[in-house]
């Protein structure tokens, strides 16, 4: 059992250290859809394909804490009461954050044009970056990290 908790300890630890960095290359990546925005060229839907399935798996990330092919035992370990409410918190500051952007673009557009796509992508990237980096800044303070 003492194996168990270790591997998850050091498992949260790595997670929590880890998720800035993600967050980051996430956020940094969105730099090149709205500096390249696509057309209907092939590599434009490769693009549009691979950003779909990395935000597929950082929501189910997020909503599930991740670590899928690790065993169950380990994942409950990880799962304490503290990170579910870190995780909690994280998604419900990202829903405001994705409601206010949504808000803003909303207003924005009676004064500039802006296409669905971006709209779209800008509120879906504005949610997800805040959650992640939420989350992550809860976990490093709570591993004592940062």
């Amino acid at each position: 059992m003492s194996d168990l908790i270790e591997t998850a300890d050091r498992l949260s630890r790595r997670r929590a250290r880890m998720m800035i960095p993600f967050a980051l290359l996430f956020l940094l990546q969105q730099a090149t859809f709205f500096s390249n925005p696509p057309d209907h060229r092939l590599v434009s839907l490769v693009h549009l394909s691979g950003w779909t399935v990395l935000a597929l798996v950082i929501l189910a990330g997020l909503v599930t804490g991740g670590f899928w092919f690790r065993p169950k035992a380990v994942r409950e370990l990880m799962e304490d009461e503290i990170t579910r409410a870190h995780r909690a918190q994280a998604l419900s500051l990202a829903f405001v954050l994705t409601m206010l952007t949504g808000i803003a673009l909303f207003v924005l557009q009676v004064f500039v044009p802006i296409e669905a796509p971006v709209a779209i992508h800008l509120v879906l990237s504005v949610g997800f970056g805040t959650a992640l980096l939420r989350f992550s800044l809860l976990e490093r303070r709570a591993h004592g990290l940062g």
